[in-house]
């Protein structure tokens, strides 16, 4: 019998955790709380230097703590002793450090012990690199890297995507491009505190429009910035644009940097959207990017990202210099689509049957 049978007789509340990825499991708590009136919080590990955490968490956990077997029970009791339901993201285990093969020997314990589970994916944890091929094609961020790296990411996701489908739980993913990887699953939109990215700043009025591009520093460069960097350098060098491209940014300097540009080039090997090209749009900015069709077809709204590929990248730029009505409207009609689906509201309609469970 499980020992959380009073879950039953209590009022729903949350927890989220244990990846976070850009604070994430944070922003959806909040909009629980907000939009629903639900409890809920979020976790994810302590952070191992003096640094901090990068993005905010409601409960920092210490996962060495969890190692010892015979504690681990009465530890994750009373981490989760106020909570009906827990949603794991990132396909991550909160009991072991880094050894994601004991996934699933966490959430066979969760639910053991009478929490309502559901599983939240990010994107690689799940997406299958070679159906990403055929997608994109040569623009697909899997080949960027070697066949060993996308080897390992295709055995990862395959057995996530398996657990998943055999957990018999609620599953959901963040970005949209994930619902062909679970079509089972439900869009969790990525949300943000909007009101923190507002601004009056002047949308394509300098004579040289400012362009922002945050270059990747992953190994592969799966954001695109090999084929980003030498148009945007190009056209700064012609005298066309001011080209902004900080080496290292840490979070919280984002906002500053993008509310005093005109254009952010997102990513170009995804086929999708994330975090940063929702603040650029929830900013009135242009943003531009590559989303693939089927991950349109699956939206219930196309979001006003600026298309293009790195063969195209220069002309679409040229094109929004010469065309600066137009797309000072694209810049407004992108706060108007980050209200509807990034303000955290649609999140937590998202999340409303799996906590009415």
């Amino acid at each position: 019998m499980s020992d959380h049978n009073s879950n039953n007789m209590k009022p729903p509340s949350l927890a989220i955790g244990p990846a976070n990825y850009a604070g994430q499991a944070t922003a959806w708590a909040a909009a629980v709380r907000k939009h629903l009136e639900v409890k809920a919080w979020s976790f994810a590990e302590a952070p191992a230097g003096p640094d901090g955490f990068r993005f905010k968490i409601d409960k920092p956990i210490h996962r060495a703590l969890f190692r010892n077997p015979v504690a681990r029970g009465m530890r994750s009791r009373k981490l989760f002793g106020d909570v009906t339901h827990v949603a794991l993201d990132g396909f991550e285990p909160y009991f072991h450090l880094k050894r994601r093969r004991k996934f699933a020997g966490d959430l066979a314990w969760l639910n053991s012990a009478g929490y309502e589970t559901a599983l939240i994916a990010h994107g690689s944890d799940v997406r299958d690199p070679q159906r990403h091929i055929e997608i994109n094609g040569k623009w697909s961020m899997y080949l960027a890297g070697d066949a060993e790296w996308r080897d390992d990411l295709a055995r990862a996701a395959r057995l996530h995507r398996a657990i998943a489908e055999n957990s018999g739980r609620p599953v959901f993913y963040s970005t949209p491009d994930l619902g062909i990887d679970l079509p089972e699953g439900d869009w969790l939109p990525v949300c943000l505190d909007l009101m923190d990215w507002q601004t009056d700043s002047p949308l394509l009025e300098r004579a040289k429009p400012r362009v922002l591009h945050i270059p990747s520093k992953r190994t592969p460069p799966i954001k695109g910035t090999q084929f980003v960097d030498p148009v945007l350098r190009k056209l700064d060098d012609a005298g066309k644009i001011e080209y902004v491209c900080p080496s290292s940014v840490p979070h919280s300097e984002m906002r500053f940097l993008v509310h005093g540009v005109d254009i952010v080039v997102d990513q170009l090997l995804a086929g999708s959207y994330g975090v940063a090209a929702i603040e650029a749009m929830s900013a009135g900015r242009v943003t531009v990017g590559r989303l693939a069709r089927p991950v349109l077809d699956l939206m219930p709204e196309a979001p006003p990202i600026v298309q293009t590929t790195p063969d195209e990248l220069e002309d679409t730029i040229v094109a929004i210099l010469e065309n600066r009505d137009h797309y000072r409207k694209v810049g407004r009609e992108g706060i108007s689509f980050t209200r509807v689906w990034h303000s955290g509201k649609a999140s937590a309609t998202a999340l409303r049957g799996y906590l009415e469970r």
